[in-house]
């Protein structure tokens, strides 16, 4: 995937794995929270709202997003410490998918959403079947991130 529709999609995916990770508190630990998306300022701005905006209404490919609190906030990365924390894990994810480099990304996987034993908070669109990618790998023989990510243990 490319431009528009790869950005439509990373949209979807992070709005229906946000509100899911949502579900998921309040269900395991009673925590009732509303989540606010902040986005850093791009040319896909105005796009980003629409879509958005259809997918809290018709749905995502995984349902209705309903725990998501307020419209989409756009800000500069230079501006918020948490949108450069925000850019600093999607390269870390960039580098281990682009070059299969896990330097940067060991230490954060254990922070991503997993559910007995599998990751959730990784999305690998359009892999293909034989794929030993983390996210892949997890699915397929759960826990672990496997062959890309030497010493996993580390990691847990």
């Amino acid at each position: 995937l490319y431009g528009r529709l790869a950005v439509e999609k990373a949209i979807e995916e992070l709005l229906s794995r946000f509100d899911i990770f949502l579900m998921d508190r309040f269900h395991n630990w009673q925590d009732p929270q509303r989540g606010m998306l902040v986005f850093d300022e791009s040319s896909y701005q105005t796009a980003a709202r629409v879509w958005i905006d259809k997918f809290r209404k018709t749905g995502t490919r995984l349902g209705i997003p309903k725990n998501i609190a307020d419209i989409p906030y756009f800000a500069s990365s230079a501006d918020t410490r948490l949108l450069q924390v925000a850019d600093f894990v999607a390269h870390a994810v960039f580098r281990l998918y682009e070059h299969r480099d896990p330097t940067m990304i060991r230490t954060l996987l254990k922070r991503f959403h997993t559910k007995q034993g599998i990751l959730h908070g990784l999305v690998h669109l359009g892999r293909p079947s034989d794929c030993d990618c983390p996210r892949c790998h997890g699915r397929q023989s759960p826990p672990g991130f496997g062959p890309w990510v030497p010493d996993a243990t580390a990691c847990r």
